[in-house]
């Protein structure tokens, strides 16, 4: 019986040619673009599975709460480490890493005693327990002792190759940080799954990541781990953390600031620590600094799951219109075959047999699709995702193919099956409004969908046109940026000013902070003179001529000045004014703590210049409280030189700063980027965010269009000697065609009326994500409801100048 229903299946699929090729072009290409996103959203949800205490691992994570903000942070002090497993027992092990360390220089000498200099970045240390507490293999060396002494440094599988080639590297020297480091294990590479990345692991030291050996529990400077016991529960652990900072924190505070911990927490400052659980640390949604790799976006990855489920509802939508669409040309057969004794359970059988034939074979072709796709769709999201045919997936797949044959074929298995075969056989089918009215309800909802996505791609793109284009307070046009100018430690200020003297390079000046990028900017806490209040505010150092370099906009005072010492200056932005709340800030002074080895001393600041905000981070948070200070502060150094080029001829100009450069660093390579192009990497997740948008948006409209095609076909079909008759009274071709469209018109005004509110909500919430935003205007809403109109009357269209162009006599005749 199976055998029959299979053979009848394929012959009905094959004769009805066009109605198959556009079902199964539709299915598969849903079924493909559900494959890509569930390979995405898996990948995802996967990140830092595989250690095989996972369930158990967290990392402790602290809230920073300020009397009128609070920041989260992704490091926390060291010496946390050392007292939480000595004081909760249900914590097994504790682990602590420091770093990403980038731009690091390293050395090492090859096979013929020559020394090699590359630039490394990814450079992490860890306590000597890290290869028993993640798992991580040790390829080479002992897991308990590749970490024990000072200097030690694992290598990953790939960077020992890429340094020692098929040579054994274990015993070998490397140096960087001016230290000679011996390697001392190979392990495997880490998984791009993972939420932490190194290429170098060197043992954890307190004197060079801590700050010193002595016990710190404020300054925030290690990624601190903890596996707690089989059993424990993390949330009651979570709840004697309060009481960890008011035993260690609070006297250290107490004797840094010189006011009781009590006060200090009434002024609205805190601690609050938390632990993120290991395999949720990527997908985390809220905003923590100091990460050591940007995370993922859980509101993007619920999106893509959103449009899979709404792609194949769209490709199973077409199934069931079309199918419907055909009731009237199988309903004499239907008729039939009842009348032949068919009972209606084996005509069902039959209906969803067809259905889930074609949805294999469409399956098979969304694997090709794939396939093919895959290499395209992995540099799209930044991924390596890879098709396996082991395991689960094809059951998964073959389990996709009959659930969607299922749903797909359900309705008009069991609408063809109910036909009452007397009605039928009479040809009084036709007049059955029921089919209309869902095929009708069922166009509605798949441009109520394609509007929606229409829509969310607009406004995607909007906002990043908006954020690149925004005004950020200064110009960062034509800003040639030298990295890493701290390599050439004395002579940096000579650098820069022969940077100065190249022609075309209108302006040259220093900092130690990348504008944009959000490391760059140290914390530090200022007390104004006469107040209690502590402020933290994000800082940056800055030579004398950098404000005017990039072009900063003072509101009051001034900059620093080459005539005058202005270690003991500083600048302050709006924000930091406002929060602050000084009047007349001019010549008022900002104390700090400082420590130093005699103990800690109060330094005065004094107020000098207001700068109008400026965004000296991502467009994502609003501008924060920043102190600028003089690079003099700090012994004069600097991190990165600003060169502001004249002309179009960049390419001559960064020749001769290189050059400028090997004159004094002939040993040290030369980095450089342009401002505007680092800027806008920062937003490379969002732009991602918006082609995969726009790419699947346009394969759920394709999908909707391929299925109105076909119901057009159908309906011109259907209304043949109608525009037969017409055309013989006189009716024109476009009035024809105007006719055929007009319902379909009427469908879609509704799906935009529909689908109008729902998007303005969806938008409204992704746009909350942002500090600086595009506001949602009506326009949108209409060009929206205006491209979906188009869309659907090209789609018409063809089928409607096709049925109206036909010789009257041709539809006239009789069948």
């Amino acid at each position: 019986m199976l055998k029959n229903y299979l053979r009848i299946a394929i012959r009905s699929l094959i004769k009805q040619k066009v109605y198959t090729i556009i079902n199964v072009l539709g299915l598969s290409t849903g079924i493909a673009s559900c494959i890509l996103i569930v390979m995405f959203v898996t990948n995802e949800f996967s990140y830092d599975s595989f250690h095989s205490n996972a369930d158990n691992i967290y990392k402790v994570a602290l809230e920073r709460k300020y009397p009128n903000h609070s920041t989260n942070y992704a490091i926390i002090p060291h010496s946390y480490a050392d007292v939480m497993q000595h004081d909760f027992p249900e914590i097994a092990s504790v682990v602590k890493m420091g770093g990403p360390i980038n731009q690091v220089v390293v050395n090492y000498k090859d096979e013929r005693d020559e020394v090699k200099q590359f630039e490394e970045d990814f450079i992490m240390a860890a306590d000597s327990n890290f290869f028993t507490f993640f798992s991580i293999r040790v390829l080479k060396g002992d897991p308990k002792k590749v970490l024990l002494q000072r200097n030690d440094v694992v290598l990953t599988e790939e960077t020992a190759k890429r340094y020692f080639g098929n040579n054994d590297p274990v015993g070998k020297t490397i140096r960087m940080f001016n230290q000679d480091f011996h390697v001392s294990g190979i392990c495997e590479n880490i998984p791009d799954n993972s939420h932490f990345k190194f290429d170098f692991l060197s043992k954890w030291d307190d004197n060079f990541f801590g700050g010193g050996n002595q016990s710190n529990f404020t300054t925030f400077s290690a990624h601190v781990y903890i596996q707690l016991k089989p059993g424990a529960d993390a949330k009651a652990l979570q709840t004697k953390l309060p009481k960890m900072v008011d035993t260690y924190a609070a006297a250290q505070i107490e004797r840094d600031l010189g006011k009781s911990w009590e006060d200090y927490k009434k002024e609205g400052n805190g601690y609050t620590y938390f632990l993120q659980p290991l395999k949720s640390i990527h997908l985390d949604p809220r905003n923590i600094e100091a990460k050591m790799q940007p995370g993922g976006n859980l509101n993007y990855v619920y999106f893509l799951i959103s449009v899979a489920v709404l792609i194949l509802v769209i490709a199973c939508i077409n199934f069931m219109n079309l199918a419907t669409a055909r009731s009237a040309e199988r309903a004499r057969e239907v008729g039939v075959r009842k009348t032949m004794g068919s009972l209606k359970s084996q005509l069902v059988f039959q209906f969803l047999t067809e259905s889930i034939v074609l949805s294999l074979f469409a399956t098979a072709l969304a694997l090709t699709i794939t396939w093919f796709a895959l290499p395209y769709f992995n540099n799209l999201v930044d991924k390596h995702l890879t098709l396996d045919f082991t395991g689960l997936l094809p059951l998964a797949l073959l389990g996709i193919a009959l659930v969607v044959g299922f749903l797909a074929g359900s309705y008009p298995a069991f609408a063809l099956s109910s036909f009452n075969p007397v009605v039928v056989m009479k040809g009084n089918f036709t007049s059955n409004t029921k089919g209309t009215w869902l095929r009708n309800g069922l166009v509605v909802f798949q441009f109520f969908i394609s509007i929606v996505l229409i829509v969310g791609t607009m406004v995607v793109a909007e906002q990043m046109q908006y954020m690149q284009n925004k005004s950020l307070g200064y110009d960062k046009e034509q800003m040639l940026v030298i990295e890493r100018v701290f390599a050439l430690e004395n002579n940096a200020r000579t650098f820069t000013e022969e940077v100065k003297r190249i022609g075309n390079v209108e302006k040259a000046a220093t900092s130690f902070s990348l504008l944009g990028r959000q490391g760059d900017f140290f914390g530090a806490q200022f007390t104004p003179e006469g107040s209690s209040e502590i402020l933290t505010t994000k800082t940056m150092g800055i030579d004398d001529t950098f404000a005017e370099t990039v072009g900063f906009e003072f509101t009051e005072g001034h900059g620093f000045s080459e005539s005058t010492n202005d270690s003991l200056s500083i600048i302050l932005n709006e924000a930091a004014v406002k929060t602050l709340d000084i009047a007349d800030p001019i010549g008022k002074k900002l104390l700090q703590v400082q420590r130093t080895q005699q103990g800690n001393v109060t330094v005065q600041y004094t107020i000098i210049g207001i700068i109008k905000d400026f965004n000296f981070q991502s467009l994502r948070d609003p501008v924060t409280p920043l102190t600028i200070q003089s690079n003099e502060s700090f012994g004069g150094g600097a991190a990165y030189t600003y060169a502001r080029v004249k002309g179009k001829n960049a390419t001559t100009v960064i020749s001769d700063i290189e050059a400028a450069w090997k004159k004094l660093a002939p040993d040290q390579p030369f980095k450089y980027q342009f401002l505007d192009q680092n800027l806008n990497a920062q937003y490379e997740s969002e732009q991602r965010a918006g082609k995969v948008f726009a790419i699947f948006s346009g394969l759920a409209i394709i999908i909707a269009c391929v299925g109105l095609f076909g119901l057009a076909a159908y309906t011109a079909n259907l209304r043949t000697k109608e525009i037969g008759i017409r055309k013989v009274l006189g009716a024109s071709v476009g009035g024809i065609v105007v006719l055929l469209s007009k319902d379909f018109t009427k469908l879609i005004v509704i799906a935009f009326i529909l689908a109008t509110p729902f998007a303005w909500y969806m938008m409204d919430n992704w746009l909350q994500n942002f500090a600086y935003r595009i506001q949602l205007g009506v326009g949108i809403f209409l060009l929206a409801g205006v491209i979906a109109l188009l869309i659907a009357w090209i789609t018409v269209s063809y089928q409607s100048i096709k049925a109206a162009i036909v010789n009257p006599v041709k539809s006239l005749k009789n069948e």
